[in-house]
């Protein structure tokens, strides 16, 4: 009579290799993994540029070509007063605002003009109780998934380490407008505009008509009318001109932005220069004009900072 034999168990290498087998599978498909959650939040976030894009156009169809600029007041007032990057549409801002720079960034949702075409003209009111936000009403459309972090705030309070907060959370949008290309733009007088685009009714209006209605016929797949937070902050940084950034997705100098034609790409955007490969910040043609005069204020020498030069913002060619 035979014995039958136990079943035989695993031995402590034998276990110990699985594991390591494991472990090393594990290695290789967790970047991929995160490569396709990023490219997931990527494609939220174009298609949220898309959606934005087509409701400027609307508004730029209702507003004979003007950039959302105006706001409306508490006292029903339109006044130009508190323009900036993100008061075109969103939420309202976090309460840091309130006061910070004697509460004139603080624009409630319901007076951001472009909101209205966000939602489908449904936009409410936030939630008051004695005077106080309880609740804001998002506007998600406006909210970038990769979005992490405020500039707008970082600038505010330097000596952060961080940004305690979103820019989404913080000024109602991850999304901004490229004001960088009219209001770093000098035009002389005599030109129908001011030095200083902040002073003088109209001024906005009208730098924002002619850049519209100029780089619509000509580059309007090309010019950018969002961008990202860290693109805009590499733009408007005054201190360091060649400022390189990691966009909200993860990578140096690729960025989200919104075409002023209505598409959406996320591509290598190089912050050192107002244009690159099949895009530009600015209107070229007021870079050409600027050569001469009036001349845009990013082609200044500052300190051993080098002037841009024309070959920086020369359009694609047809």
């Amino acid at each position: 009579m035979t014995r039958k034999r136990g079943a035989r168990g695993f031995t402590l290498i034998e276990l110990l290799v699985v594991v390591a087998i494991i472990a090393l599978l594990i290695s290789i498909l967790l970047p991929s993994l995160r490569d396709a959650r990023e490219q997931a939040k990527v494609a939220k976030c174009l298609a949220h540029y898309r959606q934005l894009t087509t409701s400027a156009t609307s508004y730029f169809l209702d507003w004979a070509d003007s950039f959302p600029f105006y706001i409306i007041t508490s006292q029903g007032v339109i006044t130009t007063s508190g323009v900036c990057t993100w008061s075109y549409g969103g939420k309202t801002p976090d309460d840091f605002w309130t006061t910070e720079s004697g509460g004139l960034f603080f624009v409630l949702s319901k007076f951001r003009p472009l909101n209205e075409y966000l939602m489908s003209g449904k936009m409410e009111d936030d939630l008051w109780d004695q005077g106080k936000i309880i609740k804001r009403v998002e506007v998600q459309v406006l909210q970038c998934p990769g979005d992490r972090f405020s500039n707008q705030r970082a600038f505010q309070q330097p000596e952060l380490k961080e940004s305690p907060i979103s820019c989404y959370d913080d000024v109602g949008t991850s999304l901004h407008w490229n004001l960088h290309a009219i209001s770093d733009v000098n035009w002389v007088k005599g030109t129908g505009f001011v030095d200083d685009p902040w002073n003088g009714p109209g001024t906005w209006q009208e730098r924002g008509q002619l850049l519209v209605r100029n780089v619509q016929a000509k580059y309007s797949s090309t010019f950018i009318m969002f961008l990202e937070d860290p693109m805009d902050w590499a733009f408007g940084n005054r201190t360091n001109k060649l400022l390189q950034m990691i966009g909200n997705h993860g990578k140096l100098n690729r960025h989200c932005a919104g075409f002023l034609d209505g598409h959406a790409e996320y591509k290598q955007m190089d912050t050192r220069g107002w244009c690159g490969s099949g895009w530009q910040a600015i209107n070229p043609d007021w870079i050409k004009q600027g050569m001469v005069t009036p001349k845009p204020a990013h082609y200044k020498n500052v300190g051993n900072y080098p002037s841009y030069t024309i070959k920086n913002c020369n359009p694609p060619r047809t």
